[in-house]
């Protein structure tokens, strides 16, 4: 089985921070690297004599993955991210929603995600299966004063790149249905305000439930309104 060493804010116990990265951890990590055949560790949990500091090191070393939840903007986390990135090995970044991500990684593809929203749940981690299996992890790990080749992930880049377009289309569609909803709005004042309602009028308060799903027509509505005399 492959390892999937999670690197996140930890926090102290019965903290805020705490009970999301263990919420994170249970409802998400966990069943996503289930899924995908890959042992989850997480170094608090883990059962060691040694060095923190070193098994950390070696995990991200070693470890076929590393998931990363840069959420707080940890400075430990983003120390070992960056050491990771160094090695040019296969790493996911997840970040809570209504996190800014800041510039240095912004062209990185985080996956954000919502707690106490359970679609958002579901959504991430499909999308964290789809990349997972998506990553080549065929290359050699690396060893002690070796260069470290270039991982081949062009797939898993090219996947991220569509979950951008995707989020950039559902961003576009829900700007676009509140700006329809919008003009629907001021239309219909208008409409209310005249005082004598021709049948012409009549006809075009009709049909404004219907220009929901046909937003092209909204136009061309728009500006048969603006005949309408009012007073």
């Amino acid at each position: 089985m492959k390892t999937c060493f999670i690197v996140c804010p930890i926090g102290n116990e019965g903290s805020d921070v705490r009970k999301r990265s263990d919420t994170l951890f249970k409802h998400v990590i966990a069943p996503v690297c289930q899924e995908c055949s890959f042992e989850p560790i997480r170094i608090d949990k883990e059962n060691t004599n040694g060095s923190l500091t070193d098994e950390i090191i070696s995990h991200i070393q070693f470890d076929d993955l590393v998931i990363a939840d840069i959420t707080d903007l940890n400075p430990n986390a983003f120390y070992e991210i960056g050491y990771r990135a160094a090695l040019k090995r296969p790493a996911i970044h997840l970040m809570s929603k209504n996190t800014n991500i800041p510039f240095d990684i912004s062209s990185i593809r985080t996956f954000m995600y919502d707690l106490s929203d359970l679609d958002s749940v579901e959504e991430v981690k499909f999308r964290l299966v789809q990349t997972i299996q998506s990553i080549n992890y065929s290359a050699k790990k690396p060893s002690i004063n070796t260069e470290i080749s270039s991982v081949d992930n062009s797939n898993a880049q090219i996947l991220q790149e569509l979950y951008k377009v995707q989020d950039s289309i559902n961003k576009l569609t829900t700007s676009i249905e509140a700006n329809n909803s919008t003009a629907l709005s001021v239309l219909a004042d208008k409409l209310a305000n005249a005082n004598t309602k021709t049948p012409e009028t009549v006809m075009i308060e009709s049909l404004i439930p219907l220009l929901t799903n046909h937003p092209d027509k909204l136009q061309m509505l728009i500006e048969l309104s603006k005949q309408i005399p009012s007073t």
